[in-house]
């Protein structure tokens, strides 16, 4: 995964079950420093290709039409939350 990738899919499985509105991945996964100027489609965009990686697994992000994205694990997923933080934090 690339970065943004990762932080994509680690901003919605920390919020599971819980619709994220396009708006609210905008503003938590890029910030007003960053070089990319991001719109709704580069959210679409990042889903398409992170979706691409997860493989037999692409359906635990689900759109929610004309709102946003929404992590459902699948019965055989499990997360796993870390004590400590990564050295990259």
């Amino acid at each position: 995964l690339t970065y943004k990738e990762f932080e994509l899919l680690r901003f919605l499985v920390t919020r599971e079950g819980r619709t994220i509105p396009r708006a609210e991945l905008l503003a938590g996964l890029w910030g007003a420093d960053d070089l990319e100027k991001p719109n709704d489609r580069t959210i679409d965009v990042h889903v398409r290709r992170l979706r691409s990686k997860l493989g037999a697994y692409e359906d635990i992000i689900r759109t929610v039409r004309g709102v946003g994205y929404r992590f459902d694990r699948h019965a055989d997923v499990s997360v796993r939350h870390a004590t400590t933080p990564s050295p990259d934090f």
